[in-house]
């Protein structure tokens, strides 16, 4: 009687504890946002409503990446322990479900060739190899089965779609809050600018993001933001991975209220820049989707034609050059007295201009690094077409400065060479233009004279600004003194 009271209150203690069925947990409108990184990285977070009862529970969250990182997946919510999370890779398919019945009973069909009909016959899968299933009727062993196999079921543990498991203590019952946060490879984003030239000295430029999605499954209705940045993400460490993605969680929610003020202006983050887009939007998977990041209109430039020097000025210098094209350079300076001033993620930069008869012509490309404000931007589009320049070292004149006698009838000599140099830019353009040309120089130089004044940009750099009238030729001139120093032996 005493052990037959034990098991009845024993069973009635496990009857009590036992877990419910699993509750599916259904992706909810509106309750997700991304953080995408441009570095092929994701951090997702997905906020669900569950029924919990209290005490264990086991929730599924359908409907995950599939190339979610599952080691840095977090579920928290109030009053809520986690004790256990399984990210489920079993996706059904056909070679999945034939492993799932390995051992069990299944309908064998195959085609009569005398009369098409179909041939129905129970039998057992005892194998497969590769997608080829080895059955056993009552005819015996068949290792290639002509026909199909049918299924009476799905098993259990597949899904159409990636799913994560999660068994969690709820300190009381209700209606709970549960929040799921991950990384996924499989997200990026790049940006594209148009300029669209006005004038000689204004563009607009807009910036296109185009998020790529190649993650496993659609994003309805995602409150979206990007991270401009090379994050450093430990991709072999699963505690690395843990610090990352906490880090990232956080940085979502200091930033999730600026959603509903719709701005694109950039909002630094850790010393990374971070765009919040002003709607949700829906990325399915294998999708391109380009979404308006940046509009600034009437954008200062300046437009600028340059030239390195061939010229070296050693003991064996090349002394002439002829019919040099310079580069084509835009330069902007991305300040707010620009009507810029904002932080510019990298991406590529194509720029267009209408031709006299109004047609809108493609110029020229350049790709840009992610530029801070204040920062500029030298963007070479290519070779000036109607301009050139040719040079010549019209002159050079020894001095011999000090010599100092050394062993075995050798001196060490000091000289000063002067080089008189002459510089023709041919501007066939029916605008006046400016060209800078710039001029590699050894230690110690110092110029002597020049027709046009320079700018010292190093100690080894000069630079000249030569201002060129439309359809003319304007020359620059310059002398420098170049110290050397030789052994000579009599």
């Amino acid at each position: 009687m005493k052990y037959g009271l034990t098991l009845l209150a024993l069973s009635t203690i496990i009857a009590g504890t036992a877990m419910a069925e699993p509750l599916l947990l259904k992706a909810e409108n509106n309750n997700l946002s991304l953080s995408i990184y441009n570095q092929n990285l994701a951090l997702v977070k997905d906020i669900r409503t569950a029924d919990l009862k209290s005490g264990l529970n086991e929730v599924i969250f359908d409907g995950v990446a599939e190339r979610i990182q599952s080691e840095t997946a977090i579920i928290y919510g109030d009053g809520i322990k986690v004790n256990e999370q399984n990210y489920s890779y079993n996706l059904m398919s056909y070679d999945n479900i034939l492993r799932q019945y390995i051992g069990q009973e299944v309908t064998a069909v195959r085609i009569n060739p005398e009369n098409g009909k179909n041939i129905i016959e129970q039998a057992t899968l005892i194998s497969i190899n590769g997608s080829q299933p080895i059955i056993k009727t009552e005819h015996g062993i068949d290792a290639e089965y002509p026909g199909r196999i049918v299924f009476d079921k799905v098993p259990a543990n597949l899904s159409n779609k990636p799913m994560l498991t999660a068994k969690l203590n709820a300190k009381n019952a209700g209606n709970k809050t549960l929040n799921l946060a991950y990384l996924t490879d499989g997200l990026s984003w790049k940006t594209d600018y148009v300029a669209n030239v006005l004038s000689p000295t204004q563009l607009n430029l807009t910036g296109w993001v185009t998020i790529k999605n190649e993650s496993g499954i659609d994003y309805e209705n995602a409150k979206i933001q990007l991270i401009a940045g090379d994050v450093n993400v430990v991709r072999n460490s699963f505690k690395g991975r843990g610090m990352v993605m906490m880090a990232k969680a956080a940085v979502f929610e200091e930033a999730a209220d600026n959603m509903a003020y719709g701005s694109v202006e950039p909002e630094a983050v850790n010393s990374y820049e971070l765009y919040t887009l002003p709607t949700t939007s829906t990325i399915k998977n294998h999708q391109n989707k380009q979404i308006a990041l940046i509009e600034k209109t009437d954008v200062v430039y300046k437009k600028e034609f340059n030239l390195y020097s061939p010229f070296y000025f050693g003991n064996y210098a090349a002394d002439e050059f002829e019919k040099r094209h310079p580069v084509i350079t835009y330069v902007i300076e991305n300040k707010s007295e620009s009507n810029l001033g904002i932080s510019l993620p990298s991406g590529t930069i194509r720029f267009y201009q209408n031709d006299k008869n109004g047609n809108l012509q493609f110029i020229g490309s350049n790709n840009i690094g992610n530029t801070a404000k204040e920062d500029t931007l030298r963007l070479n589009l290519g070779d000036a077409f109607n301009i050139s320049v040719s040079g010549k070292v019209t002159k050079i004149k020894e001095k011999e400065i000090n010599r100092k006698p050394k062993k075995n009838l050798c001196h060490q000599v000091k000289q000063l060479k002067t080089f008189d140099v002459s510089i023709t830019v041919n501007n066939a353009e029916d605008t006046d233009n400016t060209l800078v040309f710039t001029q590699n120089m050894p230690q110690g130089y110092q110029i002597v004279k020049e027709n046009i004044k320079g700018t010292e940009k190093n100690a080894t750099t000069r630079e000249w600004q030569v201002p060129t009238k439309k359809n003319s030729k304007t020359d620059l001139t310059f002398s420098v003194d170049i110290p050397f120093e030789l052994q000579v032996c009599d």
